[in-house]
């Protein structure tokens, strides 16, 4: 299996939120993915939602679509008021979409959603979270971050304040994180 990576698409605003609250906006929306990406909005995958402000971005929700296609599940009512409330904690900035999606092993087109699921789908997700909680402590994600947000790994994950030991230090440039 292979990800290709679509995005950032711009989540349009008003008034500080965000509009795809009706099924014109979203369609709105949808046709601007598939112009870029024909077929992306039927995919299977993973998506982040993040803010950009001034020159850097943050990931403020990572998500999965692997029994629905990203068009059903990443704008759901649930998903813009999680959206919301990250745009409200920043105060500004440009709220964008970035989609991984998996594709087939044969000819390289996007995996359709499958009641079965996609373990590596899950899998990515897990891994994307743990990528976001080390920029973003302040993750929306509520699933598969309260491990991640307890464990300490010196070097790795949450390491404490002061200087790493030596093998710390070692073990970083062996494993390369």
């Amino acid at each position: 299996m292979r990800y290709y990576l679509y995005g950032g698409f711009e989540l349009p605003r008003d008034s500080g939120r965000v509009i795809l609250g009706d099924s014109d906006q979203r369609r709105a929306f949808w046709d601007e993915v598939e112009y870029s990406q024909p077929g992306l909005g039927d995919a299977c995958g993973c998506y982040v939602f993040g803010i950009r402000v001034g020159g850097g971005i943050k990931p403020w929700y990572v998500g999965k679509a692997e029994r629905q296609s990203f068009r059903r599940e990443c704008l759901t009512i649930d998903k813009l008021s999680k959206y919301e409330s990250a745009i409200k904690y920043v105060g500004k900035g440009t709220p964008l979409v970035y989609f991984y999606a998996r594709t087939t092993n044969a000819k390289h087109l996007f995996s359709s959603p499958s009641t079965s699921k996609h373990r590596d789908v899950a899998y990515l997700e897990k891994l994307l979270i743990s990528y976001a909680l080390q920029r973003n402590k302040n993750l929306i994600n509520k699933m598969e971050t309260k491990l991640l947000k307890e464990m300490i790994v010196p070097g790795m994950i949450n390491s404490p304040p002061g200087s790493l030991s030596n093998a710390a230090k070692e073990m970083r440039t062996l494993m390369g994180y």
